[in-house]
């Protein structure tokens, strides 16, 4: 069996206004995934913290479960500071993987509110998108 060679993570960060553009590239895996968090978590550290993160996954050609853990991190960390997070071009793998393990809602919904609690034979990470950014 032959994988496929790596592709380091690059970063891309441009802060205009308000908002944290971080744009994805590469594999977002064990060995890259703290590079996101540590980006994100200081620019949230900074005196001009943003209001907004949205996260460009375009790019993404491979998302692990160590790049899942990043981006539940990231998630909890812009909570924490009252940020707004969106996860951006979300390729169907990355989709796949959120909804496989029930984390789509974590995505999907803003800081400080609950997905709805899903009734019998209802999935709760359907019918839920990101709240509309009226800048985009």
């Amino acid at each position: 069996m032959t994988h496929a060679p790596a592709t380091p993570l690059r970063l891309s960060c441009r802060q205009a206004e308000h908002t944290l553009r971080v744009e994805l590239r590469g594999d977002l895996d064990h060995r890259y995934a703290d590079l996101l968090v540590e980006a994100v978590s200081g620019a949230l550290a900074d005196h001009r913290r943003p209001r907004m993160v949205r996260l460009d996954c375009t790019g993404l050609t491979t998302v692990d479960p160590s790049g899942l853990s990043a981006l539940l991190m990231v998630r909890r960390r812009t909570d924490e500071a009252g940020v707004v997070l969106h996860l951006d071009g979300r390729p169907p793998q990355l989709e796949r993987l959120l909804e496989l393990t029930g984390t789509l809602s974590h995505f999907t919904t803003r800081p400080g509110t609950r997905a709805p609690q899903a009734g019998p034979g209802e999935d709760p990470a359907r019918g839920h998108s990101a709240a509309p950014d009226p800048s985009a």
